[in-house]
């Protein structure tokens, strides 16, 4: 793939795993923590593409509290300390393993890296910090940018606007299928990183590739 010339990456489910949080106090959230986890994911993602629709944006810092909290009165889990334990988690993710191996990778082959994302800037610096991958991106890219979310297509234009690299030059990774079809639809190259074995969407947008982890994508492309 000659013409890949950046290799751009989702953070939230791509690089980073959203259950980290809950699992680690899976003891203290109690028998329904992959419930927790799982409503608290689904929730902070309806919530981006609803204040979007309602164009009524707040940052994902916001939205990921909101949407907890929404999670936690679900599960009727009144509990303050235990959600700020698992915010202050949330800022710390855990990288997948094979994150930091990949990107070390594409640096050494020439690609230029970033991360394109929902996330704060205070949410993705904490997480690329916490997983010392800092050296190893070219580019951290938030929607505080342009003060909208995600499939909207001004997030996507961030790329050429910062990066000056042109979308059919564009390697875009994302675990979330309908982040990968909006970043097809636009003209992005994309692989779909399906860790969680799901279908694709009933949406305009094709990956050129799908795979279930990012361990060797740098053979990929």
């Amino acid at each position: 793939m000659e013409q890949i010339k950046a290799c751009i990456f989702d953070a939230y489910g791509t690089l980073f795993d959203v259950n980290a949080a809950c699992r680690e106090l899976s003891k203290e959230v109690g028998h329904n923590w992959e419930s927790l986890a799982s409503l608290w994911r689904l929730r902070q993602v309806e919530y981006t593409w609803l204040r979007n629709s309602m164009d009524e944006y707040i940052d994902f810092w916001q939205i990921t509290s909101h949407a907890l909290d929404y999670a936690m009165e679900t599960l009727e889990i009144d509990n303050i300390k235990l959600k700020q334990e698992l915010l202050a988690l949330y800022l710390k993710l855990e990288a997948y393993p094979e994150v930091k191996d990949l990107l070390t990778k594409l640096k050494q082959k020439g690609f230029k890296t970033g991360i394109l994302s929902n996330g704060s800037m205070k949410m993705l610096n904490s997480a690329v910090d916490n997983a010392n991958i800092r050296e190893l991106l070219d580019q951290i890219l938030s929607v505080e940018e342009c003060k909208t979310y995600k499939p909207s297509k001004k997030v996507y234009d961030l790329v050429e606007k910062i990066m000056k690299v042109k979308k059919e030059n564009v390697m875009f990774f994302s675990s979330n299928a309908w982040d990968m079809h909006a970043a097809s639809n636009y003209g992005f190259n994309t692989i779909w990183v399906n860790r969680f074995n799901a279908k694709l969407e009933k949406l305009p947008g094709k990956p050129i590739n799908i795979v279930n982890s990012l361990e060797k994508i740098d053979e990929i492309i």
